[in-house]
């Protein structure tokens, strides 16, 4: 229900719907209707400097090969991704020192890995709060949404949590946010292979399973968006994508790891921490036409994003694996070159295409998409 505070003429819009229990995370996220555009119409918009917190493009029901890269990597990486959730749990609670933890997850990369957390250190008896907050890199942080959490916790005690890294963008956004602030932006990244978190599971580049997927293992949740002009004092917003729910694997993806803890060792807290490997991946993108380097998205998460969301105009793999077989498989299915770059500092790297892109990434590609995925 909406209802108007006559004190700020701020609309107030329900907490969207979510496929997740409200013992495992409270989303302080509005429910609103978003202007939905085509795959071009995105390209172009954000060519032209508008954010793409102001649109959504629409989201398919997963492919087969989308379905089957999270199940592979689940099985495959699952025992490695949960001793890394343990591990930084671990470092976690240190920090806490016997005090709150507050755990708010960045919008929706975060969402399952904080909501794991949250169980184990509830099971510790901890005292454990977990947030689901959305974040527009270039725009900023729900600083209204932070209001809400402030209300209830102290600000000592947030830490905010997200799946992996890439170039850092994130981060810059939220520190830019939190500039002044009471809240100071520690961030945590299970997987930071670019070496910025302030606390990391692991600097590996692995794939995480729910980067293979969208809304179906984020509690249904669209990706988040801005709300009108009004963004700066009414909560971001999303959509619950009810015609996905016979695919939704929400709850069962952070079940799975759940029960993968009980036999799992927590990896130690990682050290050789990378130098700048995204100053090296940009340098390699360059080689292949990419001046803007906005349009370079190193990691495998952020290349697996870019055939999830994205145009993309190349992709470039350190070394063929399972991890980066699905990115290979859809590039081919695209008719998008692959290349191998052994100095690679990730895993893999998708270059974007530009707004007029006829096989380089800067220079015009027809409103195809990828034809193996379903946009986001």
């Amino acid at each position: 229900m909406s209802s108007v505070d006559p004190g700020s003429q701020t609309v107030q819009i329900q907490n969207v719907q979510t496929s997740y229990s409200l013992s495992d995370i409270r989303l302080l996220i509005g429910a609103a209707p978003a202007p939905t555009v085509s795959l071009g119409e995105k390209e172009a918009r954000i060519a032209a400097g508008e954010s793409y917190g102001h649109f959504l493009t629409p989201e398919a029901a997963p492919t087969d090969l989308q379905t089957a890269t999270y199940h592979s990597a689940l099985h495959r990486s699952g025992p490695a991704i949960v001793s890394a959730l343990l591990g930084l749990a671990a470092q976690l609670e240190a920090r806490a020192a016997g005090g709150p933890i507050t755990l708010v997850s960045l919008a929706r990369a975060g969402f399952p890995v904080g909501i794991v957390f949250h169980r184990l250190l509830k099971r510790r008896r901890l005292n454990s709060a977990h947030f689901g907050v959305s974040i527009v890199r270039g725009v900023g942080l729900d600083l209204r949404a932070l209001e809400q959490v402030l209300a209830e916790r102290p600000a000592s005690s947030i830490v905010f949590i997200d799946g992996w890294t890439g170039k850092g963008s994130v981060l810059n956004t939220l520190r830019t946010s939190l500039t002044g602030h009471t809240v100071r932006p520690i961030f945590a990244a299970l997987y930071d292979p670019a070496g910025v978190a302030d606390i990391a599971g692991s600097f590996d580049d692995l794939l995480l399973p729910h980067a293979a997927l969208n809304a179906t293992v984020s509690g249904l949740l669209s990706r988040s968006f801005l709300v009108g002009e009004g963004h700066a004092t009414q909560l971001h917003a999303a959509q619950y994508l009810a015609h996905l729910e016979a695919h939704d694997l929400s709850t069962e993806y952070v079940d799975a790891l759940d029960v993968l803890c009980a036999d799992a060792a927590p990896l130690p807290a990682p050290s050789a921490c990378p130098h700048n490997p995204a100053a090296l991946a940009l340098e390699i993108a360059q080689k292949y036409g990419c001046t803007d380097l906005h349009r370079a998205k190193p990691g495998i998460g952020e290349a697996t994003r870019v055939f999830l969301r994205r145009r993309p105009a190349a992709l470039i793999v350190r070394v063929s694996t399972p991890d980066t077989f699905h990115l290979e498989t859809l590039a081919r299915a695209g008719d998008i070159p692959v290349h191998t770059e052994a100095a690679l500092p990730y895993a893999a790297m998708s270059l974007i295409a530009g707004s007029s892109d006829t096989g380089n990434p800067d220079t015009a590609s027809p409103d195809t998409g990828n034809p193996a995925t379903g946009v986001a």
